[in-house]
């Protein structure tokens, strides 16, 4: 098997190791398999969510009024169940309008809340390392060669119904179990994915490389050895949640 390294140095941009090293492992943790989908799979949603960019049914819900006025179907790239295509596509490409409603009709279409999570995982992790590669001019990377083998399928006990569109691991309790940062808080985002805790761990590693520790969001915290200031890096932070349609 071929191991799938990203490597922008042939970009002309200087890259800090730690980004690169953190991009390597959320890329070849992409090709194992996961807590509900294979490795297989997992690869393949990745797959979804490059073909989503140019999926023309895409583009016509996201330019309607309501994301349930157009009927179509999608440019699928894999075999993935419907419903998965459909919610890998949502998430890609229409992030400001998810909804409880369509949380609950992936999961009645046979996308169990556990898989919507890590299938979300997946989504943010290819659309955050793409991102990243389309930002500095280099080629988005090569997807990684599936691995073999069957999912934990491990449903944490302590995850509980505290309102959100899935259950999730209380903060509390995430500290008890070592799942989040000994911190005053960590926020919603940082407990969305905590219904597979393998995600929370792998975007934590992506979002400390990448731009802080979730307790230092909400402080005055100054990175050192970061090339931008505090107030630089929130300018960007907050254009690019724009551009993302983040609803936050």
């Amino acid at each position: 098997m071929v191991r799938t390294t990203i490597d922008y140095r042939d970009s002309g941009i200087a890259v800090r190791d730690d980004i690169v090293a953190s991009q390597n492992r959320a890329w070849q943790s992409l090709a194992a398999p996961g807590t509900w989908w294979t490795g297989a799979e997992r690869v393949a949603i990745a797959r979804e969510v490059r073909a989503a960019l140019g999926c023309a049914w895409c583009a016509e819900r996201k330019a309607a009024l309501s994301p349930y006025a157009v009927r179509g179907t999608h440019g699928a790239a894999t075999d993935l169940p419907p419903a998965a295509v459909d919610a890998a596509h949502r998430v890609a490409t229409d992030p400001g309008r998810l909804s409880r409603r369509w949380a609950d009709d992936a999961i009645a279409a046979g996308v169990s809340d556990a898989h919507l999570v890590e299938l979300v995982s997946v989504v943010c992790t290819v659309m955050l390392i793409d991102g990243f590669a389309r930002a500095i001019g280099a080629d988005a990377a090569p997807l990684p060669a599936p691995i073999g083998g069957e999912p934990s399928r491990r449903r944490p006990a302590e995850a509980v119904d505290e309102g959100y569109f899935v259950p999730t691991i209380p903060f509390a309790v995430g500290q008890e179990i070592g799942l989040y940062e000994r911190a005053p808080f960590i926020p919603n985002v940082g407990r969305g994915l905590s219904l597979v805790p393998d995600a929370v761990r792998s975007a934590r590693d992506l979002m400390l490389a990448h731009y802080m520790k979730y307790e230092q969001v909400a402080t005055d915290h100054e990175p050192e050895r970061r090339p931008i200031t505090r107030s630089q890096m929130e300018l960007v932070a907050a254009r690019t949640s724009a551009r993302n349609d983040c609803f936050y």
